[in-house]
Protein backbone atom coordinates (compact mmCIF):
# COMPACT_ATOMS: atom_id res chain seq x y z
CA UNK A 1 0.00 0.00 0.00
CA UNK A 2 1.40 3.34 -1.06
CA UNK A 3 1.34 5.99 1.66
CA UNK A 4 -0.26 8.92 -0.14
CA UNK A 5 -0.74 12.33 1.49
CA UNK A 6 -4.44 11.73 2.30
CA UNK A 7 -3.59 8.35 3.85
CA UNK A 8 -0.77 9.83 5.88
CA UNK A 9 -2.99 12.69 7.07
CA UNK A 10 -5.77 10.30 8.14
CA UNK A 11 -3.33 8.05 9.99
CA UNK A 12 -1.76 11.08 11.69
CA UNK A 13 -5.19 11.91 13.14
CA UNK A 14 -5.33 8.47 14.73
CA UNK A 15 -1.94 9.06 16.35
CA UNK A 16 -3.46 12.01 18.23
CA UNK A 17 -7.03 10.77 18.78
CA UNK A 18 -7.83 7.72 20.88
CA UNK A 19 -11.51 7.28 20.04
CA UNK A 20 -13.55 6.30 16.97
CA UNK A 21 -14.12 8.83 14.20
CA UNK A 22 -16.57 8.80 11.32
CA UNK A 23 -15.74 9.99 7.81
CA UNK A 24 -17.37 13.41 8.24
CA UNK A 25 -15.43 14.06 11.45
CA UNK A 26 -12.20 13.19 9.65
CA UNK A 27 -13.22 15.44 6.77
CA UNK A 28 -13.75 18.34 9.20
CA UNK A 29 -10.59 17.64 11.21
CA UNK A 30 -8.60 17.74 7.97
CA UNK A 31 -10.15 21.14 7.17
CA UNK A 32 -12.06 19.83 4.14
CA UNK A 33 -8.74 19.28 2.35
CA UNK A 34 -9.97 16.04 0.75
CA UNK A 35 -13.40 15.15 -0.55
CA UNK A 36 -15.51 12.69 1.39
CA UNK A 37 -15.15 9.98 -1.26
CA UNK A 38 -11.36 10.06 -0.76
CA UNK A 39 -11.84 9.76 3.00
CA UNK A 40 -14.26 6.83 2.64
CA UNK A 41 -12.08 5.06 0.09
CA UNK A 42 -9.05 5.28 2.37
CA UNK A 43 -10.97 4.24 5.48
CA UNK A 44 -12.22 1.17 3.64
CA UNK A 45 -8.68 0.37 2.51
CA UNK A 46 -7.35 0.78 6.06
CA UNK A 47 -10.02 -1.58 7.31
CA UNK A 48 -9.23 -4.12 4.61
CA UNK A 49 -5.54 -3.92 5.58
CA UNK A 50 -6.38 -4.30 9.31
CA UNK A 51 -4.99 -0.87 10.11
CA UNK A 52 -8.39 0.33 11.34
CA UNK A 53 -11.56 -1.41 12.47
CA UNK A 54 -15.10 -0.15 12.12
CA UNK A 55 -18.19 -0.24 14.28
CA UNK A 56 -21.76 0.83 13.54
CA UNK A 57 -24.02 2.10 16.30
CA UNK A 58 -27.78 2.38 16.50
CA UNK A 59 -27.59 5.69 14.61
CA UNK A 60 -26.27 3.73 11.57
CA UNK A 61 -23.07 5.82 11.40
CA UNK A 62 -19.85 3.90 10.79
CA UNK A 63 -16.98 4.85 13.06
CA UNK A 64 -13.37 3.79 12.57
CA UNK A 65 -10.84 3.19 15.32
CA UNK A 66 -7.31 1.91 15.71
CA UNK A 67 -7.40 -1.68 17.00
CA UNK A 68 -4.75 -1.46 19.69
CA UNK A 69 -5.17 -3.26 22.97
CA UNK A 70 -8.56 -3.18 24.58
CA UNK A 71 -11.15 -0.74 23.39
CA UNK A 72 -14.08 -0.17 25.71
CA UNK A 73 -16.17 2.97 25.67
CA UNK A 74 -19.49 4.67 26.21
CA UNK A 75 -21.19 6.52 23.36
CA UNK A 76 -23.69 9.36 23.63
CA UNK A 77 -26.43 8.90 21.04
CA UNK A 78 -27.30 12.62 21.16
CA UNK A 79 -23.99 14.47 20.81
CA UNK A 80 -22.04 11.49 19.38
CA UNK A 81 -19.29 11.89 22.00
CA UNK A 82 -17.16 8.95 23.15
CA UNK A 83 -15.69 8.31 26.56
CA UNK A 84 -13.07 5.62 26.94
CA UNK A 85 -13.51 3.02 29.69
CA UNK A 86 -10.42 1.54 31.31
CA UNK A 87 -12.43 -1.02 33.26
CA UNK A 88 -12.34 -4.49 31.72
CA UNK A 89 -13.70 -7.86 32.72
CA UNK A 90 -12.12 -9.68 29.79
CA UNK A 91 -10.66 -12.55 31.82
CA UNK A 92 -13.97 -13.37 33.52
CA UNK A 93 -15.95 -13.14 30.25
CA UNK A 94 -13.35 -15.08 28.29
CA UNK A 95 -13.10 -17.86 30.87
CA UNK A 96 -16.87 -18.18 31.07
CA UNK A 97 -17.36 -18.21 27.29
CA UNK A 98 -14.50 -20.61 26.57
CA UNK A 99 -15.35 -23.01 29.43
CA UNK A 100 -19.15 -22.98 29.26
CA UNK A 101 -19.87 -22.36 25.60
CA UNK A 102 -16.66 -23.82 24.10
CA UNK A 103 -16.18 -20.74 21.94
CA UNK A 104 -12.62 -19.50 21.33
CA UNK A 105 -12.33 -15.72 21.75
CA UNK A 106 -10.02 -13.98 19.28
CA UNK A 107 -11.02 -10.35 19.83
CA UNK A 108 -13.59 -8.25 21.60
CA UNK A 109 -15.04 -4.77 21.87
CA UNK A 110 -17.39 -3.56 24.56
CA UNK A 111 -19.49 -0.43 24.46
CA UNK A 112 -22.55 1.07 26.00
CA UNK A 113 -24.87 3.56 24.34
CA UNK A 114 -26.78 6.20 26.23
CA UNK A 115 -27.02 9.91 26.93
CA UNK A 116 -24.08 11.76 28.51
CA UNK A 117 -24.46 14.08 31.49
CA UNK A 118 -24.12 17.23 29.30
CA UNK A 119 -26.97 16.11 27.01
CA UNK A 120 -29.06 15.10 30.04
CA UNK A 121 -28.62 18.60 31.49
CA UNK A 122 -29.47 20.16 28.13
CA UNK A 123 -32.62 18.05 27.98
CA UNK A 124 -33.62 19.18 31.47
CA UNK A 125 -33.18 22.84 30.48
CA UNK A 126 -35.39 22.38 27.41
CA UNK A 127 -38.09 20.47 29.31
Amino acid sequence: MKLTKPRRDILDLYKKIDYPLNAEEIYNLLNNEYDLSTIYRNLNLFEKENILKSIVFSDKITYYYKPKGHFHFIYCTKCKKFERLDLCFEKQFKDYIENNIQFEITDHILYFEGICKDCQREGEKNA
